[in-house]
């Protein structure tokens, strides 16, 4: 699957922008950075912007760049926008809706965003600039690594499962599945970007490192749609730690060019329930799956329109 999309990032940092077209290129998506907003305007223009996403670098807070997300959106109205802030913030999930982003993502997070590890797993990877894993402080103060998964997290991920209660693998996999078999854990452990993907969430203990928590898609049987999943380790839940993964997926789904994520959740579920819809995620009505599961879908690009139109 090669796409030919490109990745417009509006930031300063030209470092993570050299680092994307290195590993992005692989798969022939381009990036091209803009030091402001202006000089991203006046180089793309009118031009059609399809397949393609921004991310965009706010120092402040997103509601004092509203202004400027609101011209970005006015000019590129089907471009999806990809808010990079420095460190947590309140409300951002609002915020950026309210700026008619297609979310955000915490600039701590970018390592894990730029697919760690990843540049291990293709043609040339020894060519390909050094990306450290990110490392940032939960909830409840403890560091957490996030970074795309790897053959090498076999153990740690068949570990991780084996360590769910019953009910938190019911929700994950609708069974109560305490092992994964052979063919299924090496294909979580070996994603294929951008037709699958998979971040996790990684602490030390004891001077060994333990996995509490994944989010992952995997292609459907529709082009360009993807289905997500996501779970925690039962002592690490209420930390903000699922909607970090999230977010990073998110992110991640829409650099490679992705139209749709979706997802099946059980009614009772309600923590993943109102987690998704935090993050923008909406109910499908057209799917009926049984009076017990749900789907709900985040659409990342209008797929009604091939090309902007200006104002």
């Amino acid at each position: 699957m090669v796409l030919h999309n490109t990745v417009y990032v509006i930031d300063p940092d030209q470092d993570m922008s050299r680092q994307l077209a290195a590993l992005l290129g692989t798969y022939e998506i381009r990036v091209k950075r803009f030091d402001d907003a202006d000089s991203f305007l006046m180089a793309v223009g009118d031009q059609s912007t399809e397949h393609s996403c921004l991310l965009v670098g706010l120092n402040n807070s997103i509601g004092n760049g509203r202004d400027l997300l609101h011209q970005l959106r006015n000019k590129h109205r089907h471009l999806p926008i990809i808010v990079m802030v420095e460190g947590a913030v309140a409300n951002a999930a609002e915020q950026a809706r309210d700026a008619n982003a297609t979310d955000y993502i915490e600039k701590s997070l970018a390592g894990a965003y730029l697919f760690h590890r990843l540049a291990g797993l293709i043609p040339g990877a020894n060519k390909l600039p050094h990306t450290e894993p990110s490392v940032v402080n939960v909830n409840d103060g403890k560091q957490v690594t996030f970074r795309m998964t790897h053959p090498e997290d076999a153990e740690l991920q068949q570990s991780f499962i084996a360590a769910l209660s019953e009910k938190s693998r019911y929700m994950r996999f609708f069974s109560g599945l305490s092992k994964l078999p052979a063919h299924v854990l090496k294909e979580f452990t070996s994603p294929l970007f951008p037709i699958s993907y998979a971040v996790v969430a990684i602490i030390s203990e004891h001077d060994k490192e333990r996995q509490i928590g994944v989010a992952r898609w995997a292609p459907t049987g529709t082009e360009g749609v993807a289905e997500f999943a996501v779970v925690v380790a039962d002592d690490c839940q209420g930390q903000g730690i699922a909607s970090r993964l999230m977010r990073v997926l998110i992110t991640a789904a829409t650099v490679g060019g992705l139209q749709r994520l979706e997802g099946l959740i059980l009614k009772e579920n309600k923590p993943m329930l109102a987690m998704v819809k935090k993050l923008g995620f909406q109910l499908s009505h057209d799917y009926n799956a049984g009076p017990s599961i749900e789907l709900y879908v985040k659409e990342l690009r209008d797929s009604a329109q091939s090309s902007d139109q200006t104002d």
